[in-house]
């Protein structure tokens, strides 16, 4: 960047001048690197969240009021004011978890384990009582019981394979301290790894290509790294259940997930009570425990980075319950339902920087499938897909998460969708393209949708976890909308003291803002263009 600076500045400028021009440059190119730790809020000169006290409208505040998941969010221990600041939270949460993580180094002993099956391995490791790495040497480790991994342990496979076509509960179980399994490729049916009740752990250039489930980490588990996993064709992918966190997941993937219901995403994140049969378990097991007064604990402080979750039958990210975590830089693609959702008191979340392509399209499933969500009176289309589709990002009883600078595009259904109970939800400068293309004869879709969802079927609002209230004091700004949604944006009945502001819409089919409810909404600022055709080019008619 000097180097232009100097052609663009040199000609008639003092060797002083120039200096000075060009720290100047310098320091405004990198401030965003090494600047001010500071709020969006008031880095982006944001309206102040709290409106809705101020409202003469009792039953807008009567909604309000009785908002659980608003409760939730100002009561877990990792507050709004925490995360405010994105990249700085996002930084320091690495270099927390990486100040506490096991040291893998040579300068302990190694020994070479020449057998063939698991159950001698593990003779082995019960005579160990200091830390030592052990190296496989034979390429092929037949899983006769499930491995059991000592403290102060680094199992080297050196790329052999753990493999067994009898079903354990988990072919690896890690419930001890200081423990590192690298190298290693597990083809076993059943639970690939399970981490329980433990940390300072690291899994890393693990292979496991077809599991029901490939890993678990349960229970009160901290300083966990999961680097450069791979799993492939799992029925269920990555599940991270209870009072984890600081876990770090990065450079790894999750491709061609089976199962259907919400517990078969590529990654599962949830603080649903653990189902004695681990791979029965959904996020439904979720509707049974009561978001507030919070009474079990719930993942927290995850760092969810450069990973890519694609291909599956249900989402490519299911967080229930989750706070205070980042989900940054991900590719989130071709997942037939959601690319993510955040769900079920999931607050305090920041989405950042990923990309979410062709997700929602609902191809693949099964009319029992369909059923389950409450779908299946739409029907089909000629393609065989439901008509219902789903969002890249979906919200449903979700506060206070921070959705930023992601590139959203080629959804079957809208791009983001709050489905009921958004409050405070930051939607801000993501890049929404070329969604609604499941649009069809029952159903159209949005770009961003500020929904109310009513109750569902056979439902008792008096005896529910959930609350159904309709989307208030969320902000929607800076937002770049473009491509044949049928609105840029939707603001659904009821839906109160949102902030819509310098939004962009273009080429949408029939509105920049559609609404059923302007109470208290403040909408200004909007670079709402004319809705007309993508402009051709002269070297495209010559081509007509």
């Amino acid at each position: 960047m000097v180097y232009y600076t100097n052609i663009l500045f040199d000609f008639g400028r003092t060797n002083m001048q120039m200096y000075f021009i060009r720290v100047y440059i310098i320091f405004f190119l990198f401030l965003p690197t090494f600047g001010f730790a500071q709020s969006i809020l008031q880095q982006y000169h944001m309206p102040p969240l709290e409106r809705v006290k101020y409202s003469d409208n009792e039953k807008v505040k009567k909604h309000f009021e009785k908002a659980r998941v608003l409760k939730r969010a100002q009561t877990v221990p990792i507050q709004f004011t925490t995360i405010e600041d994105p990249r700085t939270y996002q930084t320091n949460l690495r270099k927390h978890i990486q100040a506490q993580l096991p040291q893998l180094n040579n300068d302990i002993p190694h020994i070479a384990f020449n057998g063939d099956k698991t159950s001698a391995l593990n003779q082995l490791l019960a005579t160990l009582s200091t830390a030592h790495i052990i190296d496989l040497q034979g390429q092929t480790i037949e899983v006769d019981e499930p491995l059991i991994l000592p403290a102060n342990i680094l199992l080297d496979g050196h790329n052999a394979v753990l493999m067994s076509t009898q079903a354990h509960f988990a072919s690896v179980i890690i419930k001890q301290p200081h423990v590192g399994l690298v190298n290693l490729t597990i083809e076993t049916v059943g639970l690939g790894i399970q981490v329980a009740n433990t940390q300072q752990v690291i899994l890393r250039n693990i292979h496991i290509p077809k599991s029901d489930r490939g890993i678990t980490i349960l229970g009160k588990s901290q300083f966990i790294e999961l680097d450069q996993i791979f799993i492939q064709n799992p029925q269920a992918g990555i599940m991270i259940q209870g009072d984890v966190s600081n876990l770090w997941l990065h450079n790894s993937e999750v491709s061609n997930a089976t199962r259907a219901d919400n517990g078969g995403s590529a990654l599962l994140i949830t603080d649903a009570k653990l189902n004695p049969n681990i791979e029965a378990m959904s996020s439904a097991g979720a509707l049974t425990e009561f978001i507030f007064p919070i009474n079990h604990p719930a993942p927290h402080a995850l760092l969810i980075e450069n990973n890519r979750f694609v291909n599956s039958v249900a989402q490519g990210v299911y967080i229930d319950g989750g706070y205070g975590n980042v989900i940054k830089q991900n590719f989130i693609a071709d997942n037939d339902k959601e690319g993510m959702c955040l769900d079920f008191g999931s607050v305090n979340n920041i989405v950042m920087e990923n990309t979410f392509l062709r997700n929602g399209n609902r191809a693949r499933q099964t009319d029992e499938d369909l059923k389950h969500d409450l779908v299946f009176d739409f029907g089909r289309l000629a393609d065989g897909s439901s008509a219902s589709k789903l969002p890249a990002i979906a919200l449903d009883n979700a506060a206070q998460n921070i959705i930023l600078w992601n590139i959203i595009r080629d959804s079957g259904g809208d791009g983001i969708k709050i489905v009921r109970t958004g409050i405070r939800n930051f939607f801000l400068f993501n890049t929404i393209m070329d969604n609604n293309r499941g649009q069809n004869s029952r159903l159209h879709f949005f770009g961003i949708l500020l929904g109310s969802a009513g109750l569902e079927p056979d439902i008792d609002p008096n005896n529910h976890p959930l609350d159904f209230l309709p989307p208030m004091e969320n902000i929607v700004a800076g937002n770049m909308i473009y491509g044949a949604h049928w609105a840029g944006i939707l603001l659904d009945h009821e839906a109160a003291y949102n902030d819509i502001y310098d939004n962009m819409a273009r080429h949408y089919l029939h509105y920049p803002l559609e609404t059923a409810f302007v109470y208290h909404n403040s909408i200004v600022g909007n670079a709402w263009q004319p809705n007309t055709p993508p402009k051709k080019w002269w070297w495209q008619k010559l081509l007509q």
